[in-house]
């Protein structure tokens, strides 16, 4: 249990050691980006590792308090053996005197492996803490990287806008109003024109066929004056 929990505290705090010392290039907001993405994943597995320091510590402690309770009542059944005034029952007391020797040494290894487990949630938590306030410090950096941004990408887009609109006034300047009416009122006259001489046309026309009408009236009055025979109508 030890040796895991060892290996994995030391590839956390490496970790972290290893995002808190990293340059990052705080021109491409990517980078930042990215770095933020690496020291939220780190945090994670060092709160985890933290907290696995954190609850090893505390089992730890309990054993060690087991054993001395244990030591503590062996202490008592030997004195009482040896302090009861009958050499007889001595024996009894070397059993329990060479099962203290194993407590002491169980609450020995207990003790530094204590001391370590303390030491190593120490420093877990230190590392969680300052890792903490990097990956804080680099969020509000990176939002601050993203709000200037998109701040230049607005000014640019009304850059891009008010430069595509002095390009459309610009040609629009060269275009004479004047020059166009002058074309549509030619377009005009020429279509009153044509409109007066088709209007003509068909005028003439039927006062052609109104006069043929009249001189053929007159011709039919001649006749009937003259007695000649009018037009004969087909049977």
């Amino acid at each position: 249990m030890a040796g895991i929990f060892q290996k994995a505290r030391v590839a956390a705090l490496s970790s972290a050691h290893s995002l808190l010392d990293r340059i990052i290039d705080l021109n491409s907001i990517g980078a930042v980006r990215q770095y933020v993405r690496d020291l939220e994943n780190a945090l994670e597995d060092l709160e985890d590792a933290a907290a696995t320091a954190a609850g090893h510590l505390r089992t730890v402690q309990r054993d060690a308090v087991q054993l001395q309770s244990q030591a503590k009542e062996l202490n008592r059944n030997i004195d009482f053996i040896i302090s009861d005034n009958n050499p007889a029952n001595d024996y009894l007391a070397k059993p329990l005197e060479a099962r203290l020797i194993g407590l002491e040494q169980r609450i020995k290894t207990k003790d530094e492996e204590m001391a370590e487990g303390q030491k190593s949630s120490q420093a877990l938590n230190q590392a969680v803490s300052a890792l903490q306030a990097k990956y804080q410090s680099m969020v509000e950096q990176m939002q601050r990287l993203e709000a200037m941004d998109n701040a230049a990408k607005a000014k640019e887009s009304a850059v891009q806008a008010m430069r595509n609109a002095g390009r459309i006034s610009s040609t629009a300047g060269n275009v004479s109003i004047d020059a166009v009416a002058d074309r549509i009122q030619r377009r005009s006259d020429v279509a009153d024109a044509k409109f007066e001489q088709a209007m003509g046309d068909m005028s003439s026309q039927v006062e052609k066929d109104v006069v043929l009408a009249e001189a053929e009236a007159r011709l039919e009055q001649r006749k009937a004056r003259l007695a000649l025979p009018g037009p004969q109508k087909p049977a």
